[in-house]
């Protein structure tokens, strides 16, 4: 659809090669694909076996063997744990529950940390005389692991709690299709086996994969107009706006921000969480879109976030899988909200804290989970010492506004340490923010990106809506005559968007 950029350092230290779900190249395997896979339109089942064998090939092709080893060596043994819970009664389910978590953390630690101990492991084993061949090269991020990973301890507690029996067990091959779909296994959306609350399709509508992958009457193509304006979103959120941000403002400023001056450092702050969210929405837009032209309902993942008048709403609409994710097995294990309010505060903190540290072993991912630990904990202290919740959304309009404008804001500014790789970075940009305001001439446009951003915010109900309302115009004209808006809008983003397209951001966690 698109030019083929070159993959950046963050997308091959996840999977070796880049991930082209936004290139020329998948763009016409995609179109050959949907020919390919409509023409078994009266076998589902047959549909869903194109779906497993091209997302093993995709993982193969643009990842890595030992990518592809982990992957389904990891979905193995989730099978193999799924089946002693029924055919080994003399040990408890709870305990193969455990073999199967512990496993899974295990897998997911060695990939994420490993690279962190290789070199002061192999210079250990040098000064001893040992050999260290094996140390030698990087050990990479395998592509996917975080959500597969995730997606195979759900379906093992829902086959713990018999949300699927014996009967409706995966096979080996419906998980390798499960965890392995290649619209999903880069950057999620987590698909649950089961219904999960707030995980919901486009429409409002409760999916999982249990119902899609069994499913015995043949699919359809939802809501196709719709589908392809996802698509379309996803394309002028990505390729253009995140693109463009980081050209622009984020990296030249975030790369050396004393040369800057303190609008320029603000705009750069703020331009990099719309860029995280261009980004990272962009891509669940697409998965979305291109799940639908397939006939399949995918969880949406953001949800107007940046509206969000306090930092607890904000997770409920910021990543929404995720968050679903550590609210079902990190908190309500770890006791939720049944042990009194004090302790509730403490899972919630421990819950946070560990979201941070799952996207890197850095201080910075760290510092921003206790953040965000911290003000969601301010936050219920706070309304419980005022009696209530939602007490500025009480006030009106303008109880929301200051909401919002507090809750972006803290948001924009926890996200600097996201950023940065060593701590004298992120201090770097404070100290330009607050030092260069007079010294230091303006760099670049952004008095007019602040207000543009402004602009932007103000305008965001009515752009929540507008993907919706494209396409309803679109279906009232005569379907022969629909592909021109839709081109004609194509060619508007080719023009506007920055030449190659930046991997996605979140491909490396």
């Amino acid at each position: 659809i698109i030019p083929s950029p070159d993959g950046d350092a963050t997308e091959r230290a996840a999977g070796g090669l880049r991930v082209g779900l936004v290139s020329v190249e998948f763009g016409l395997f995609f179109v050959a694909f949907f020919a390919l896979y409509w023409a078994f339109w009266q076998h589902p089942r047959t549909q869903y076996a194109l779906l497993t064998l091209t997302s093993l090939g995709l993982l193969w092709h643009y990842a890595s063997p030992v990518a592809c080893a982990a992957f389904v060596g990891f979905t193995v043994f989730a099978w193999l744990v799924s089946r002693a819970m029924d055919a080994q009664p003399r040990i408890p389910r709870k305990a193969w529950l455990w073999v199967g978590i512990a496993g899974g953390v295990a897998h997911l630690a060695f990939w994420k940390y490993a690279e962190f101990f290789r070199v002061p492991l192999r210079e250990s084993l040098a000064a001893h005389g040992l050999g260290t061949g094996w140390l030698e090269s990087t050990w990479l991020l395998p592509l996917g692991v975080s959500y597969y990973t995730f997606q195979g301890i759900s379906y093992l507690h829902a086959r713990y709690r018999k949300e699927i029996d014996a009967a409706q067990r995966f096979s080996l091959f419906d998980l390798l299709g499960h965890f392995g779909l290649f619209l999903t296994i880069t950057s999620g959306p987590i698909l649950r086996a089961r219904n999960a609350r707030h995980l919901t399709d486009f429409e409002g509508r409760e999916c999982n994969a249990l119902d899609q992958i069994r499913q015995a009457t043949p699919r359809m193509v939802l809501a196709p107009t719709l589908a392809l304006t996802l698509v379309l979103l996803a394309l002028a959120k990505k390729w253009w706006l995140a693109g463009w941000l980081a050209e622009t403002i984020v990296d030249p400023v975030f790369a050396n921000p004393a040369q800057f001056q303190s609008l320029d450092v603000l705009a750069a702050i703020y331009g990099y969480t719309l860029q995280l969210f261009f980004d990272f929405s962009g891509y669940s837009d697409l998965v979305v879109g291109l799940g639908m032209l397939l006939g399949l309902r995918i969880p949406v993942n953001f949800r107007a976030p940046l509206l969000a008048f306090n930092i607890r709403q904000f997770w409920d609409r910021w990543h929404i899988s995720l968050s679903v994710w550590i609210r079902d097995y990190l908190y309500i294990p770890l006791g939720g909200s049944r042990d009194g309010f004090s302790r509730t505060q403490l899972n919630l903190f421990i819950a946070l804290v560990l979201s941070g540290l799952w996207h890197g072993q850095g201080w910075n991912f760290a510092l921003w989970g206790f953040l965000h630990a911290s003000a969601l904990v301010l936050l219920n202290i706070g309304d419980r010492l005022l009696g209530g919740r939602e007490k500025l959304a009480a006030l009106g309009w303008a109880g929301k506004a200051l909401g919002v404008f507090v809750t972006v804001n803290f948001v924009c500014f926890a996200f600097v340490f996201f950023r940065a790789t060593h701590l004298a970075d992120a201090i770097a940009v404070f100290r330009a923010l607050g030092g260069n305001l007079l010294d230091v001439p303006i760099a670049t446009d952004a008095p007019l990106l602040l207000l543009a951003m402004l602009a932007a915010l103000l305008a965001y109900p009515w752009l929540t809506r507008a993907p919706a309302r494209y396409a309803s115009a679109l279906g009232k004209l005569p379907a022969w005559l629909r592909p021109a808006p839709l081109l004609a809008t194509l060619a508007v983003i080719a023009v506007l968007a920055p030449s190659g397209v930046p991997g996605f951001i979140y491909a490396n966690f």
